[in-house]
């Protein structure tokens, strides 16, 4: 499975510094509590896009970015037994973040497909660079990534409004 993950570049500068999971060591997701080294890539590019430009606080300071792009063979990605009640909430889940931890403290796979909150019916991949199976050739090296200026433009607009 083809899956893209944006990241800033001072964190991204080698493929092991994008999926260094230490964004979720440091940060809970919707997924995974803190404290466990995942990270978060979307089956498409658009939705790569969108979830970075999601979790923005303020836009205006917008650095610059790296595109990785990950081919996991679709035998290492396991699919999420189960979708809680609720767990596209604005707030996280903490009944979605035990599935998450149980698949990653379990060992079970490299890559775990999750819907996204941010779009209804795609999905993202929840994935674990330190599991045994995992290989460093699945992913590309980084590559300078810019968003669409009418998107820093919309989401200004959008946090400005508030």
């Amino acid at each position: 499975m083809r899956a893209f993950r944006i990241t800033v570049r001072k964190h991204g500068a080698a493929a092991r510094d994008v999926l260094g999971g230490i964004s979720g060591y440091l940060a809970d997701g919707r997924w995974h509590a803190k404290g466990r080294h995942l990270d978060y890539a979307a089956e498409t590019l658009s939705l790569a896009v969108l979830e970075r430009l999601v979790h923005y606080k303020r836009f205006n300071d917008l650095q610059p970015h790296v595109l990785c792009v990950l081919d996991i063979p679709d035998a290492a990605i396991v699919e999420l037994p189960t979708v809680p009640p609720k767990w596209d909430g604005i707030d996280l889940l903490p009944a979605a973040q035990a599935l998450g931890n149980a698949w990653c403290d379990g060992n079970v796979s490299p890559a775990m497909r999750v819907p996204s909150a941010v779009t209804a019916g795609e999905f993202n991949l929840l994935v674990n660079a330190r599991h045994p199976a995992w290989r460093w050739s699945w992913i590309a090296a980084p590559v300078p990534f810019a968003f669409d200026a009418r998107l820093r433009d919309l989401v200004g607009t959008a946090r400005r409004g508030r």
